[in-house]
């Protein structure tokens, strides 16, 4: 199915009766990085720098630095040592640093050390945390 089918099934389905406007704000940041490519850094790959992109940055890797994108999605595989800015945030793997994201999503395979600030914040049982966190509007 292609991409463009994809945004405009998951749009109808959060401007249906009884959903939220929550829902309807979180797929709109995510779909936003459909309009590109998934930059994707490949388990064996170690970078130091600073990533950014608008689209979507997967993360199997490891990277030591600062990223700073629209989605980024940290991979159970993942380490990521530094300062993470985005919209949305998704993480399976390892992070240490600092985090300011919008929607933030915490899975149950993460660990997690650092400073957060989160707009909307989910937590999966199992996440492994150790962190200060701040709830605040987050702009990227």
């Amino acid at each position: 199915m292609p991409i463009a089918n994809i945004k405009a099934k998951l749009v109808s389905l959060a401007n249906q009766p009884g959903n939220d406007n929550s829902i309807t704000k979180r797929l709109e940041v995510l779909s936003a990085g459909f309009k590109s490519t998934p930059t994707i850094i490949a388990r064996d790959l170690q970078i130091e720098g600073i990533l950014t992109s608008k689209g979507v940055i997967e993360i199997e890797g490891g990277v030591k630095g600062t990223i700073n994108g629209s989605s980024v999605i940290l991979r159970e595989e993942s380490f990521v040592e530094g300062t993470i800015i985005a919209d949305s945030l998704s993480i399976r793997g390892k992070f240490e640093g600092k985090i300011k994201a919008k929607y933030l999503s915490i899975l149950s395979r993460a660990h997690v050390n650092g400073e957060i600030e989160y707009e909307c914040l989910s937590v999966e049982d199992g996440a492994d945390i150790d962190g200060q966190f701040r709830k605040c509007s987050v702009s990227s």
